[in-house]
């Protein structure tokens, strides 16, 4: 496995791979590939920086964040269905940790209702700091 800064001609798989996260996760977010790719594409081009997982020259997996000043602000982290349960997740964000985010901390935000997410970010050592409430 590879992993690598996203560049902006990788931003159709990130959209494709941005609305598989959003069916999984079950999130209302309304939007779809053309509009993703678009949100991919200033995102990429203003505050936020992806780094991708590669196999086989593919992306398999990615993580999209921002340097909020005082910490790192995980905004996604998905690996492709076909991929997942490989370690490919653990293995992005050890790389992430090692070689980037080595000054602060990373906060993210997680559905209470996405389970399997929470368990994950649990088991990797990140603890709840807030609940955030929503009507």
């Amino acid at each position: 496995m590879e992993i690598v800064r996203a560049e902006l001609t990788d931003v159709e798989r990130l959209a494709e791979l941005n609305k598989y996260l959003i069916e999984d996760e079950r999130h209302p977010n309304p939007m779809n590939i053309a509009q993703l790719t678009q949100r991919m594409k200033e995102w990429l081009a203003t505050d936020y920086i992806c780094y991708v997982a590669k196999q086989d020259r593919g992306i398999v997996a990615y993580c999209l964040y921002r340097d909020d000043g005082g910490h790192y602000y995980m905004r996604q982290l998905y690996v492709d269905r076909a991929h997942r349960r490989k370690g490919i997740a653990t293995q992005l964000l050890d790389w992430l940790y090692e070689n980037v985010w080595t000054d602060k901390k990373v906060r993210l935000d997680v559905l209470a209702h996405n389970e399997d997410a929470v368990a994950f970010y649990k088991r990797y050592g990140f603890r709840i700091g807030v609940f955030r409430m929503e009507k």
